[in-house]
């Protein structure tokens, strides 16, 4: 009986573009890695031992309403959700190519399902390996923290709703089950907002 061989996959102009797309991302996880890594060595030290420029950037970040709420508590929490978004960046990645989803307006990057990374046709346009890095660890922080978007941060323009997040939000949300139902409900914080960690550790770095 003669057996069947299956026909070979035939390379396409557009799928050689979507694969090379897709191993652009998987290209910056090490960045990543290497920025999230800098981040929690910088806050092991302790709030009194980091540098003057270190702890500015993180009360910006971090506690944007100036509330004074920071301390190494505070620092011990952020390290511990770093270091689930390291261990995130660490796993294989599951990255697809997307052009026809509503997310993809303005958007280089997007995830949905806590399982995949989707990568939008903007993608082609980001010229800059630090943003790309920091990009995919705001996705990542998704996935690791399972939290929704807060107001995003820009370090160039003032923006009230973001200066209204507080540091920790309600203490319901460290609740096991419900802290969860409640973090994604509220998101008035700034420890599990996802711009927070990937802003932070690509300022920290560079």
């Amino acid at each position: 009986m003669q057996s069947i061989v299956p026909e070979p996959v035939r390379s396409t102009p557009l799928y050689d573009r979507e694969q090379e797309i897709v191993a652009d991302v998987q290209a910056h996880v090490p960045m990543s890695i290497q920025m999230v890594e800098n981040a929690i060595v910088v806050l092991s030290k302790g709030w009194d031992e980091m540098s003057l420029e270190e702890r500015m950037l993180f009360t910006d970040i971090y506690d944007p309403g100036d509330s004074g709420d920071i301390d190494d508590e505070y620092l011990t929490k952020v390290i511990e959700n770093y270091e689930k978004i390291l261990a995130r960046l660490k796993n294989d990645i599951r990255v697809e190519f997307v052009t026809d989803n509503e997310q993809c307006t303005g958007m280089r990057l997007f995830t949905t399902d806590f399982r995949k990374i989707y990568v939008c046709p903007y993608y082609r346009e980001e010229e800059s390996a630090n943003r790309k890095a920091r990009v995919l660890i705001h996705e990542i922080a998704h996935q690791a923290l399972w939290v929704v978007d807060r107001p995003y941060y820009d370090p160039k323009s003032y923006s009230s709703s973001y200066n209204a997040l507080n540091t920790k939000g309600s203490w319901v949300t460290e609740i096991p089950v419900i802290g969860h139902i409640i973090r994604e409900i509220a998101h008035s914080d700034t420890l599990y907002h996802p711009d927070a960690y990937a802003w932070f550790a690509s300022e920290v770095s560079y």
